[in-house]
């Protein structure tokens, strides 16, 4: 086997011309595996244990308890909100629920970031947002060839 580099890759420890089966021995095992797979699939699944399925059932039903509890607070504590005060902080919280919680805020703003920053300074790959636009910046365009508030001032006071 030849890699990138020209070179050769080593090779398995301990293979030799010995270890390669023929064809015939390969179409015998691809068949035994076959052989294999086949009655894994028509064989019947080992019984679970009467102990085990009572466990995993019990707390199956704690958990949806618990679930529907939680639903039910949440929908109490969305009514009492709702009752409570319609001001700003009302609005906010549940503009926070509507986005989906601190989780989806932080997403939201590193997401916002992101984009601002890639905006301003694409990568070289990206192009340039300002010559898209049609905008072209020369240095006549520029006032004194600079933005200084002071030397713009000082001009327009003569």
């Amino acid at each position: 086997m030849v890699d990138k580099t020209g070179k050769t890759a080593p090779t398995q420890a301990g293979a030799g011309a010995e270890d390669i089966l023929d064809p015939a021995d390969l179409a015998a095992a691809e068949l035994a595996l076959d052989d294999l797979f086949a009655s894994a699939r028509t064989a019947a699944p080992a019984p679970l244990p009467e102990a085990l399925e009572q466990a995993i059932l019990s707390e199956a039903a704690a958990m949806q308890a618990a679930i529907l509890e939680r639903q039910a607070a949440g929908s109490d504590r969305a009514a009492q909100s709702t009752e409570a005060g319609s001001g700003i902080f009302a609005g906010l919280r549940d503009l926070m629920a509507g986005l989906g919680g601190w989780p989806a805020l932080g997403g939201l703003a590193t997401a916002s970031a992101a984009g601002l920053w890639i905006g301003l300074a694409p990568p070289a790959f990206l192009p340039d947002p300002v010559s898209l636009a049609g905008i072209e910046l020369s240095e006549d365009s520029l006032p004194y060839d600079s933005y200084d508030l002071a030397m713009v001032l000082s001009e327009e006071m003569e």
